[in-house]
């Protein structure tokens, strides 16, 4: 509950949107992107813009709608991201002991 009042840094954003991604293999409506991150969906659309640019998103679309889905290379960032946050966390941790 206290990170009501931290204001998330767009590197832990894009991890976030990531994570949300891959729990839907068929792919994502960016309405429902924007629930799962709580970004609003102006905002959103920036954010997956960027993350298709880098290739870690992929966007498929059909006459309906427009579905956003993860890459290797986005699932690779992703755990790249979990390993150096667990990394950092643990220093975190070892520089309150001194």
């Amino acid at each position: 509950m206290g990170r009501r009042n931290s204001k998330r840094s767009k590197i832990e954003l894009y991890a976030q949107i990531l994570e949300v991604v891959t729990h839907y293999p068929e792919g994502i409506r960016i309405t429902r992107l924007s629930y799962g991150v709580r970004v609003p969906v102006d905002r959103l659309k920036l954010l997956v813009e960027k993350l298709c640019s880098l290739g870690l998103t992929r966007r498929y679309a059909d006459e309906e709608e427009t579905h956003y889905g993860s890459t290797p290379k986005g699932l690779e960032f992703l755990d790249t991201y979990f390993r150096m946050k667990g990394f950092l966390d643990e220093l975190d941790k070892g520089s309150h002991l001194q």
